[in-house]
């Protein structure tokens, strides 16, 4: 089954990761893909399942070296035995980093729950999953300057 979160409201990727808990302990094996961010979130010292280790930092205009990493990330994900695989902010690397029918190519072969979050629509990927959640902000402390606060958004 194809889970997808989206949207620019909070909480997509607590979502995610919530089910994957909720299927880790019911003994499910699950496994994390982080696109598009660093491997600073706090969640990743707690979590109970396999995490593909992201980038240690993120240029502001990802190039050569972070395509590198998302190739790599994309053969784990087609060798990925698990249960639930979680593809967090996957919907923002389509069409810059991998082209929309290779997106749909890669994950409509995969057995189990495909957890999918990010912030922008994509049709084909849409119209095959069978959850489809939209996350809508309708205010965010962001908006008043307030920063990403360490154990909350990150």
């Amino acid at each position: 089954m194809i889970h997808i979160y989206y949207g620019y409201g909070k909480g997509k990727t607590s979502a995610a990761l919530g089910l994957g808990l909720r299927a880790r302990g019911a003994g499910k094996s699950v496994t994390l893909i982080q696109f598009l961010k660093d491997n600073k979130s706090s969640e990743l010292g707690v979590l109970p399942f396999d995490v593909f280790a992201a980038p240690e930092s993120l240029p502001f205009n990802p190039g050569e070296e972070y395509k590198q990493w998302v190739s790599s990330a994309i053969d784990y994900i087609k060798s990925s035995k698990h249960d639930v695989i979680i593809l967090d902010e996957f919907l923002d690397i389509i069409g810059s980093f991998i082209e929309e029918e290779d997106a749909l190519g890669l994950i409509t072969p995969l057995k189990g729950e495909v957890v999918i979050t990010g912030h922008r629509e994509v049709k084909s990927l849409f119209d095959k999953a069978d959850y489809l959640t939209h996350f809508d902000k309708i205010k965010h402390p962001y908006d008043r300057g307030v920063k990403a606060r360490k154990g909350i958004e990150f």
